[in-house]
């Protein structure tokens, strides 16, 4: 698994404090990739701050092999200021998020700074191998576990509890001292009001699928799997490339896809894909919709 890293909010000397040393002092593996831009002053987040970061992910996404398992984390300075909120929900919802004190340059006397910054960076660099860690756990509990309710899609399945729990588990995973078990217990929450059902009739083939507040199956695909998992094509953006290869930081099957239905048979005129525009099924029988709402 390649980890791909954000870490965002601090000031030139972190900066260069982290080029300085090998990627796998912070992920634990050579094969991973850091990006991280200086923050000048004043020393919070801002509009646009996050698209650098969502580009060079995208990039490095688009290279990939739709195969490549790949995970994505971030660690950001937690500024008290309102742009901090704005800033990581951009991330939403296909990143491992989590906050570290922020570090000010000139907060310490000029002869205690390079042992403040010394400290710092070995804060940071426990900090991002506790966010990995933390990814792989969540791989472990996505990766080729496809029909689990922790990957159905957001804006298409309808339901009350869905995306309040996806984003709860978003804003406080990466602090979680136990994200194995927080995963296990939405899980478990969401089967609970949305359980695995089998189709109506007889013999061992019939589908699982989950049923969404108005009556639209989605159904197991089986090996018939063309999830949106390629480059930057037909309007798509960085956010909807990001989102068909992971989820709350850690990857599952790219491939991976929902085949939907009316309980009735049939399907909507159109549906909100992964960017919110919407979009005509290509077929009046049943509509692929994969867990970032990519449309087909």
């Amino acid at each position: 698994m390649k980890i791909l890293c954000c870490v965002a909010g601090f000031p030139q000397e972190v900066v260069e404090a982290i080029q300085s040393r090998p990627v796998e002092r912070f992920t634990g593996l050579k094969d991973s990739r850091i990006f991280i831009r200086r923050m000048k002053e004043p020393f919070h987040f801002r509009d646009g701050m996050a698209a650098p970061y969502l580009a060079e992910l995208a990039k490095e996404v688009s290279a990939l092999n739709p195969r490549d398992e790949i995970a994505v984390i971030v660690a950001y300075a937690g500024f008290d200021q309102p742009g901090t909120v704005g800033f990581v929900e951009c991330f939403f919802p296909f990143a491992l998020c989590a906050p570290i004190t922020p570090f000010y340059p000139d907060a310490a006397p000029k002869n205690e700074r390079r042992k403040a910054l010394a400290t710092f960076m070995g804060h940071l660099e426990d900090h991002v191998q506790a966010l990995a860690s933390k990814a792989r756990i969540v791989r472990d509990k996505l990766s080729g576990q496809n029909f689990t309710p922790l990957l159905l899609p957001l804006n298409n399945f309808r339901s009350d509890i869905l995306a309040p729990s996806i984003s709860a588990l978003f804003q406080s995973l990466g602090l979680d001292g136990n994200p194995a078990g927080r995963l296990d217990e939405v899980k478990e929450a969401l089967l609970a009001a949305h359980p695995i059902k089998l189709e109506e009739g007889k013999g061992e083939k019939r589908k699982r699928f989950f049923e969404d507040g108005r009556s639209h199956r989605f159904h197991s695909p089986g090996s018939d799997r063309h999830g949106m998992a390629r480059a930057l094509v037909d309007g798509h953006n960085q956010k909807c490339l990001i989102g068909a290869r992971v989820r709350l930081g850690g990857p599952f099957d790219s491939q991976f896809h929902y085949d939907c239905c009316d309980r009735r048979g049939g399907v909507d005129k159109s549906y909100p894909n992964c960017h919110h525009e919407e979009t005509r099924p290509a077929s009046t029988d049943n509509v692929n919709i994969a867990p970032n709402d990519y449309v087909r």
